[in-house]
């Protein structure tokens, strides 16, 4: 099949977090499925390209792309992934020019958010005509993406390369929605009845991309089951969509991501300091010892490693408020991430009280997250709620055991230790005392070395790959044939 994948991440180019090496893994697990699979981001301006040899499309013109009164020129670059699918970046420096996907840090979301997200989508769609490539599906992930799906629906494409696409959205975390202001409609050069009610965009006087894009796939997934369950079965997770996910019956379900078992390998991983298998540990005896030392702390108990983004949604704040308790236990904390100003300066404070017992990390460092990884004997993810996570299962395969909170993906992937074949430790609450109660019950079992090692080997026998994924939406993608896109019913006030 040909499949048309449209995101704002893709690792290695740009990632914020997990959406990044979710795509690129499914990308990358369908191409060697066999499959054509291309995929468009934004080239921001932080991009390496002469590390991942990013270089125009020769042979192809600028693509003019117009938003209200401004006529954008779209420059096409194109990067090989090893793993097989072609990644071709839309260039335009007014719109992508500077650093970062998304904003936020100091300065908060970028004020020309919803440009960049419309420059996306009408880029994404013009470019299989460029190709001469008819795309079987079209494939969105998350909101900034869903405006491809938007223009699939609203533009004239029965004479073109798109006639017989369908189309599909996957949902990486509900709680993010692009939701923008009306008045930004008028430059998205879209039917009016879009934006006013019933119209597929219009969330409380507001715009709202994902809801459109929810509407308006032949199919949306999300990624995990136990996530699509809570999005339609309790308000707080449903974040305002619970209802219209709910309205969408069979068209909506839940399909676990995978990992990229061969990138992320403690036998063959180049930023550990040590190899190490479930058949000989010894080089993970090694990676522990030597993350102690990279990060000035001494031995004493066990190392409780966690990398992540500092934001409520990671309970984070759960953490810092145990570490005095955590410590006085035996202890030996890192934790790497950037984020909340607050919980940054919460787990600095609680470094500075702690000096040799807890690291705090203030950075993103890939090779440094690895070792963690491959350092810790626990890994901490007490999150509030968690679609899928990647890291619980990197974690899995590098032989630190997760503690984590029973939700979305969590719930799917670690099974506590109390029950046969156990891979972690799992709490309900999101309390610092739920927490702690379970980092006790990890802790002794720690000192098990037996019983210790059968959890953490069961763990990392856990087959986390992409191929049952990909062969999932393989299945979706056949079925979309006969609704290449929904056109909900229902007029508004026209132009």
């Amino acid at each position: 099949m040909r499949i048309l994948m449209v995101t704002a991440e893709y690792a290695p180019l740009a990632k914020t977090g997990g959406l990044g090496d979710a795509v690129a893994s499914l990308a990358g697990a369908l191409s060697a499925r066999g499959h054509d699979v291309k995929v468009v981001m934004p080239l921001y301006g932080d991009v390496d390209r002469s590390r991942y040899d990013v270089g125009r499309v020769s042979g192809l013109p600028d693509i003019p792309l117009r938003q209200g009164r401004v006529l954008h020129q779209v420059r096409l670059h194109i990067w090989k992934d090893p793993a097989g699918p072609d990644v071709y970046l839309l260039e335009n420096d007014t719109l992508y020019g500077r650093s970062g996907v998304y904003g936020y840090g100091a300065t908060g979301e970028f004020n020309d958010t919803a440009a960049r997200q419309a420059m996306l989508g009408a880029g994404a769609l013009a470019l299989p005509q460029l190709l001469s490539w008819a795309p079987h599906v079209v494939h969105v992930h998350d909101a900034a993406s869903c405006l491809a799906l938007v223009y699939l629906a609203s533009w004239d494409v029965r004479d073109t390369l798109l006639a017989d696409a369908g189309s599909m959205l996957t949902i990486h975390n509900l709680a993010h929605q692009a939701i923008h202001p009306r008045e930004l409609f008028e430059d998205l050069d879209l039917p009016r009845k879009m934006a006013w009610h019933p119209g597929v965009m219009e969330f409380h006087d507001d715009l709202n991309f994902m809801k459109a894009g929810i509407l308006l796939a032949g199919h949306v997934t999300t990624v995990s089951p136990t996530y699509a369950r809570e999005v339609v079965g309790d308000p707080e997770y449903g974040c305002g969509l619970g209802g219209v996910l709910q309205g969408l019956g069979d068209r909506f379900s839940g399909v676990l991501n995978g990992m990229d078992r061969k990138d992320w390998n403690p036998a063959t991983d180049p930023a550990l300091p040590a190899s190490f298998s479930a058949k000989d540990m010894t080089g993970k005896t090694i990676c522990r010892a030597a993350l102690l030392k990279e990060c000035g702390l001494e031995d004493g108990g066990p190392v409780l490693g966690s990398v992540g983004r500092l934001v409520p949604q990671k309970g984070y704040d759960l953490l810092t408020e145990s570490v005095d308790d955590l410590i006085a236990d035996g202890w030996r904390i890192v934790v790497l991430g950037t984020g909340d100003a607050d919980l940054s300066d919460a787990l600095r404070e609680a470094a500075g009280r702690h000096p040799g017992r807890l690291a705090f990390l203030d950075r993103f460092d890939e090779d440094l997250a690895r070792r963690i990884y491959a350092g810790s004997d626990v890994f901490a993810m007490p999150s509030r709620f968690e679609p899928c996570g990647l890291a619980q299962m990197y974690a899995m395969r590098y032989g630190a055991v997760p503690v984590v909170r029973r939700t979305g993906g969590l719930a799917d992937t670690v099974i506590d230790a109390d029950k046969p074949g156990g891979t972690g430790f799992v709490f309900n609450t999101s309390t610092t005392g739920a927490l702690t109660d379970c980092l006790v019950r990890a802790h002794a079992v720690w000192q098990d070395d037996k019983a210790w090692h059968k959890v953490l080997r069961a763990g990392m026998a856990t087959d986390f790959s992409w191929d049952g994924p990909a062969a999932v939406y393989e299945q979706h993608y056949r079925k979309l044939g006969a609704t290449r896109v929904h056109r909900p019913s229902g007029e508004g006030p026209t132009a």
